[in-house]
């Protein structure tokens, strides 16, 4: 058996904007290296050598900034939609350039998900299940109404359900998919085709079925700016000694003056924040400029937004330079 990995991310990260204007969300950083690096890490750990990156919007970006995998010990090959199709339709296009055998596997993963589950137990368990069409990886959670809920049968799914309303507690598609080369068959090419709502629906008829592998692990979808900035200061808690509720995320490159007052907050390379201003709760962009004395609290600045001395905001959205 040959293990191979599949990195969806053509989104085009409106909900992430103004910080994907000129950058793709999965290249934005959780401490010192983007989405992905945290992805690609994790891959090589679990025994993947060859990784395919699907890429649409900003394609253009993911080859400087990841090169071909070598620092990550494995290899990165990019495809890149013509069009979107769908998490599904995405994932036939980037395999069509891989040759996959019977009994492989294919690590399938969205670009902009953080997980800490054990990847290699996961494949695993597929393996050990008889490698049946999918093997979901599902945790717990107390509201699934912002969730694919799934219905199980032991290991075994037996319905989908997206986003259920009443907000129950139960097991939740958390993202992360090994599959076997003959899922692709269920997914014709060149269409608009979702795996969460046409595929595997499709596949759980099948005697092969769809399973899960349970794990109640770290999980975030990076999807927002909130996200963003959540996944960073869980990081930056994790490397402090003791719990610091105001830990911060300064990146290599940034500039803080030593009597400004910076909470909960991640700070880009290229920033630069004044003296005397006061931040909290808030995402800096690359090259953004605080002025001296500015109070900015639940903001989210893009690359090279300025903030004039003096300016007091919250719960803003900056793209352009900001005047009194």
């Amino acid at each position: 058996m040959s293990l191979h990995a599949v990195i969806l991310a053509g989104g085009y990260g409106s909900r992430m904007m103004p910080l994907t204007t000129r950058t793709p969300k999965h290249l934005l950083p959780i401490g010192d290296e983007p989405v992905i690096a945290h992805q690609l890490r994790r891959l090589a750990a679990a025994g993947v050598a060859s990784v395919t990156l699907a890429t649409a919007h900003h394609a253009e970006a993911f080859l400087p900034a990841l090169g071909h995998g070598e620092r990550f010990g494995l290899h990165l090959r990019y495809t890149r939609e013509p069009e979107p199709r769908g998490t599904g339709g995405a994932l036939k296009h980037a395999c069509a350039g891989l040759t996959l055998h019977p009994d492989d596997a294919l690590v399938v993963i969205n670009g902009d998900l953080v997980s800490d589950h054990d990847l290699a137990a996961h494949v695993r368990a597929h393996v050990h299940a008889g490698a049946p069409l999918a093997t979901i990886h599902a945790r717990p959670v107390d509201d699934a109404s912002a969730f694919g809920l799934l219905h199980l049968d032991g290991d075994r799914i037996t319905r989908f359900e997206e986003k259920p309303a009443g907000a129950p507690a139960g097991f939740v598609n958390a993202g992360t998919y090994v599959v076997s080369p003959s899922l692709l068959d269920l997914i014709p090419a060149g269409e608009v085709v979702s795996l969460e709502r046409d595929v595997f629906p499709r596949a759980v008829a099948l005697d092969e079925g769809v399973r899960v592998y349970r794990e109640d692990a770290r999980f975030a979808d990076i999807g927002t700016p909130a996200a963003l900035l959540a996944a960073n200061l869980a990081l930056a808690r994790d490397h402090v000694p003791s719990d610091r509720p105001n830990a911060t995320s300064v990146l290599l490159g940034a500039q803080v003056s030593p009597t400004a007052r910076v909470e909960r907050c991640l700070v880009m390379p290229g920033a630069q924040i004044g003296a005397d201003a006061v931040l909290t709760d808030s995402v800096l962009g690359p090259g953004c400029v605080i002025g001296d004395g500015a109070h900015l609290e639940g903001c989210v600045l893009g690359d090279g937004a300025r903030v004039s001395p003096g300016l007091r905001l919250a719960d803003a959205v900056l793209e352009v330079e900001e005047r009194r």
